[in-house]
């Protein structure tokens, strides 16, 4: 398929072209710059729907969910199944206040909770690829993996989700109060789970054992220079407008410096021991290093790994980098966990 072909059919998604350039004989960064204009056609075309037809945008939110799910599809041959998906740890619970899934290792007597919070631009559920890496963490952690979902965006703009994951929180502490938990998130997860812990905080609330931060979101508006770099150099097929336009979709009238949205932009003080890893390639980095930065000011605990890789989480992949990456993680839950 052409490039102008692809920008002709007015039902492509940015989710269905990307696969067009992956060829081996072009070069990545033209690969990249290739997809770079479809995302910025698809984005333009999104945001005049929004103002124009909220029938037509509302279909479009629809198929961006549908082909995110086949794009971020895990490879089944790839799958080393070490835990599963499984029902409430037990019998006669209280439900928990929004949907959630239960994840368990296979081996052994599982120790602890993770408490994990999905990214996907605040707008998609939790992918196929991402429900294979928290399987691969509570394999790892030797835990159980409470998964709560959250409202999405466009639909429920902040702060939705952070108020469910608030939610969640609180019936977790009320339901198992002496049980360690460490919480773990990946890119917008990141966030969302920053945001509802400092309003816990605030609140007086108990805080996890500990935080794991994959490749965090931490900066709605947009500021950190890896964003406009990586954009630039064609490092990636993601663009900073397209972030732009999902923070815009998550916001609403909502400043995005205000904490709940941005948690960067509050504070860290009385946190948990904190991991973070992030790859150097990866346009969100430096929102990784600023939001470490915080951190130490708030003379946190806190531990940061930078991996010479490209892919935003790249532990989704099935390499030696993504595996060293979940392990070390792992360790690190399972050490807050006791």
């Amino acid at each position: 398929m052409s490039l102008e072909l692809a920008l002709d059919q007015p039902r492509l998604g940015f989710l269905d072209m990307a696969p067009c350039w992956r060829r081996p004989e072009l070069p990545r960064r033209l690969m990249n710059r290739a997809i770079q204009v479809g995302v910025d056609v698809v984005m333009r075309r999104t945001a005049r729907l929004q103002r124009t037809d909220p029938a037509a945008f509302a279909r479009e939110i629809k198929l961006w969910r549908e082909r995110a799910v086949r794009w971020d599809a895990t490879a089944a041959s790839q799958v080393n199944v070490e835990a599963i998906k499984v029902a409430a740890p037990h019998a006669g619970l209280t439900a928990p206040p929004v949907p959630a899934d239960w994840f368990a290792p296979l081996k052994g007597e599982p120790r602890g909770f993770v408490f994990y919070v999905h990214g996907g631009s605040f707008m998609f559920e939790r992918s196929p690829a991402l429900t294979e890496l928290v399987i691969r963490f509570a394999a790892r952690a030797g835990a159980r993996v409470f998964a709560p979902n959250y409202r999405l965006a466009p639909e429920h703009p902040c702060p939705a989700a952070v108020d469910d994951i608030v939610a969640a929180f609180r019936w977790f502490r009320d339901t198992w109060p002496d049980e360690p938990v460490v919480a773990l998130a990946e890119s917008a997860g990141g966030s969302i789970l920053l945001a509802a812990l400092q309003a816990l905080r605030d609140a007086g609330e108990e805080l996890p054992d500990g935080v794991v931060l994959l490749s965090p979101w931490v900066d709605l508006s947009l500021q950190s220079w890896s964003l406009i770099a990586t954009t630039l150099a064609g490092g990636t097929g993601a663009t900073m407008g397209a972030l732009a336009l999902m923070a815009h979709f998550y916001l609403e009238d909502l400043p995005a410096t205000d904490p709940v949205a941005s948690p960067l932009f509050g504070d860290f003080a009385g946190f948990p021991p904190m991991l973070i890893h992030a790859s150097r390639g990866d346009m969100l980095f430096d929102d990784s290093v600023r939001l470490a930065d915080k951190v130490r000011v708030a003379n946190g605990d806190l531990t940061v790994r930078l991996w010479a890789e490209n892919a935003h989480v790249f532990e989704k992949a099935f390499n030696d980098q993504s595996r060293q990456s979940i392990e070390i993680a792992g360790d690190f839950i399972r050490r807050h966990l006791g």
